[in-house]
């Protein structure tokens, strides 16, 4: 891909498209303006969906980001990509012990990593990540927020990390850990919050990258695009072929994703097109759709907070009235429908949660029996306006829900707007459109990681369950014992919150990528962003 061209492509589209709105009366698409500095004529093109909101380790939280993170930095763990399975393994780490209590982890890490600022990557950059991850409190902070007891470096090249319980998913959430480099952000530090730490680097690193992963930052356009090139001194190495230079270009028009990868402009597209674009553009020539089953949640969470769905007979209503047959077959194409929050390729999904149906005289009676029986019942929807398959989401819901006497209100809005409104359950719509993917190779990634109250506030949590009962069977899965006692627990949460119907839980869908068939090396982990390293990549043309 010539991004020069690439810039002549762009132009060429913006005005097609204007001209085809014009002519028809339709709102005109927004598309990013194209690279005016590339990093180079040449390179790796990879076409997004969203733009990135940080480029932060410790603020990370959407796939875009993560992208960014997998690319810029190096985690502690690392999914087995080699054979094709979740589970993590040492990556920073070389080895790791847990004593008898199953709360001290003692881990090795590699002596052979540097920074790209030129320093070496040691055991007290990792405690200081895991502070600083801590201390900022946003991002994936969750995961170890209330857990850690202690982290140490009692050498060089030695990590300690103490619980104050046993934790069962502890292990896999440090794939989700990303190693700073504590010497660049305490020398770029600003005033700030955290004592001795001033800002903990924050200024800086909302500007640059302070890590040891494959590649550098080179520039960052916050409305359009980054650029990456190699890290020469990786401590993985570099091999022919390998990805050099990429982009990440942020486009939200359909078609112009669509054309850009057809012409040989872009060399990959994001996963988010309709299902209909993804089918269209397998029997494109020199054009790879890789399709692979997927440890994703395609639902509507549903705002217990807000009226009417407060009412869990509103709720069961909402439920027993969604189309899901069209939505599989029609929206998502190729999918399995979900039975509860948890995919269920995921060991510890829970075999006695069973995916709804459609039945319209069960939702009938369930709105009945409402406390808003009688009254004009009228909820908000809020789905990404931009994002074709949502949609046609929005449309479904509209239709299947006037059939029992609710309207609709329809809010399209952005992923930034999305994010936003999850912070209240005020903001909150009453129902919205979200595609969750696996963020840790464990099953408490679907379970505490949505509704855990500790959650709550996060657009995977805009159901704003706060349940003692279900938090009790959350926080006790962490802490026991075997892995036995674990998944039984997990289980008996699955099964309590389904019982409230917190979410129209639609599908496992299929995960769609396509690219040109001269890119070798994609491999769908399953977990969010992994599969968008591009240093796994090579081009044999």
């Amino acid at each position: 891909m010539k991004i020069t061209n690439l810039k002549k492509m762009l132009a060429i589209l913006t005005v097609s498209t204007l001209i085809t709105a014009c002519g028809t009366g339709a709102a005109t698409p927004t598309t990013p303006n194209a690279p005016t500095t590339p990093a180079a004529d040449e390179g790796f093109l990879y076409v997004a969906q969203q733009l990135v909101g940080t480029i932060d380790p410790a603020q990370i939280k959407d796939e875009t980001e993560v992208l960014t993170a997998i690319n810029l930095y190096d985690p502690l763990f690392y999914p087995d990509v080699a054979n094709d399975s979740m589970a993590p393994v040492p990556f920073v780490a070389e080895s790791y012990t847990v004593d008898d209590s199953a709360t001290v982890y003692t881990i090795k890490i590699r002596k052979d990593i540097t920074f790209q600022s030129g320093n070496k990557l040691k055991a007290a950059d990792v405690v200081y990540t895991m502070e600083r991850m801590l201390a900022i409190n946003k991002g994936n902070a969750w995961l170890w927020s209330g857990v850690l007891a202690s982290a140490k470096a009692t050498d060089d090249y030695t990590v300690v990390f103490t619980l104050k319980n046993p934790y069962a998913p502890f292990v896999s959430t440090l794939t989700q850990l990303f190693i700073v480099d504590s010497e660049l952000l305490k020398a770029n530090k600003a005033a700030g919050d955290f004592g001795d730490n001033g800002d903990y680097g924050l200024a800086y690193i909302a500007e640059h990258a302070a890590g040891s992963g494959p590649y550098k930052l080179v520039k960052w356009d916050r409305q359009s695009y980054l650029d990456f090139e190699a890290f020469e001194g990786y401590w993985k190495g570099w091999k022919d072929n390998q990805i050099k230079k990429a982009q990440m270009l942020t486009i939200t028009e359909e078609a112009t994703v669509k054309t850009l990868l057809v012409s040989g402009e872009a060399d990959m597209i994001h996963q988010w097109l309709a299902v209909s674009a993804y089918q269209e553009l397998k029997s494109t020539g020199g054009v790879v759709v890789a399709e692979d089953p997927s440890a994703k949640l395609q639902y509507f969470p549903m705002n217990m907070q807000k009226a009417p769905t407060d009412d869990i007979n509103v709720r069961q209503a909402i439920a027993y009235a969604i189309d899901y047959a069209t939505a599989l077959q029609d929206i998502l194409g190729n999918s399995v429908a979900a039975a509860g929050a948890v995919p269920v390729v995921v060991p510890g999904a829970s075999e006695n949660v069973k995916p709804v149906t459609r039945d319209l005289e069960k939702a009938k009676a369930a709105l009945a029996a409402s406390k808003y029986a009688g009254k004009e019942v009228k909820v908000s929807f809020m789905y990404l306006g931009e994002n074709a398959q949502q949609r046609q989401f929005a449309q479904l819901v509209a239709a299947n829900l006037s059939e029992i006497g609710i309207t609709v209100e329809q809010m399209p809005v952005s992923w930034a707007q999305v994010t936003e409104a999850a912070t209240k359950p005020e903001t909150t719509a009453n129902l919205t459109v979200i595609s969750d993917s696996l963020k840790y190779p464990h099953v408490d990634s679907h379970t505490y990681g949505i509704y855990h109250s500790s959650a709550k506030g996060s657009y995977r949590s805009m159901s704003w369950l706060v349940d003692a009962e279900v938090d009790e069977a959350l926080t006790n899965a962490r802490k026991a014992a075997t892995e036995e006692e674990q998944m039984a627990l997990y289980k008996k949460s699955q099964e309590l919150v389904t019982a409230k119907f917190p979410a129209v839980y639609l599908a496992n869908p299929t995960h769609y990528l396509a690219y040109r068939d001269y890119v070798k090396g994609y491999n769908y982990t399953g977990l969010m962003g992994y599969d968008l390293a591009f240093y796994g990549l090579t081009i044999q043309k």
